[in-house]
């Protein structure tokens, strides 16, 4: 997946599944519930290794757009594509905020029970002129692990 393509699909947020398809975002199968049992919020499609696109059971409308860039686990698959601009592979925390200023939201370390473990917390930035958040999450040295493109006010219609 390349970085024009990442940027399509942040402004496709709160699109449904058959409007993505219909501009040519999304091939492949059709997203899939998050749990195997039980009621579904979610559905979750992943067009590429390291990439999750996160739509609404319910509306069918992308919510969410997560990349992994540096695994937590051992096996999490990691993003090896093109990132939109003007984010680049390697990152810290210092470095996300002088590229796209102080997040309006923030949350610090956190102690998470094994096998998590201790991680960097996390930090949320508005996308100017659109209904989404970044969110940043970090790793214990502060050090960019997951980009997540986030529709904000959603629909449920």
């Amino acid at each position: 997946m390349d970085a024009v393509t990442i940027n399509r699909l942040i402004k496709g947020l709160g699109h449904t599944y058959e409007e993505l398809i219909a501009d040519g975002l999304v091939l492949g199968s059709s997203p899939t519930p998050l749990f195997t049992e039980g009621q579904n919020e979610d559905l979750i499609q992943k067009p590429a290794l390291g990439i999750e696109l996160w739509f609404c059971a319910v509306t069918r409308r992308l919510e969410r757009i997560v990349m992994t860039l540096s695994p937590i686990f051992d096996d999490d698959p990691v993003y090896e594509g093109e990132l939109p601009i003007p984010f680049i592979r390697k990152m810290d925390q210092d470095g996300v905020r002088a590229l796209v200023g102080e997040p309006y939201q923030s949350k610090g370390p956190a102690k998470l029970p094994p096998p998590i473990g201790i991680t960097g917390g996390w930090d949320a930035f508005r996308i100017d002129h659109t209904h989404a958040e970044l969110v940043v999450q970090y790793l214990k040295d502060k050090s960019v692990c997951g980009l997540a493109f986030c529709q904000i006010d959603k629909d449920t219609d």
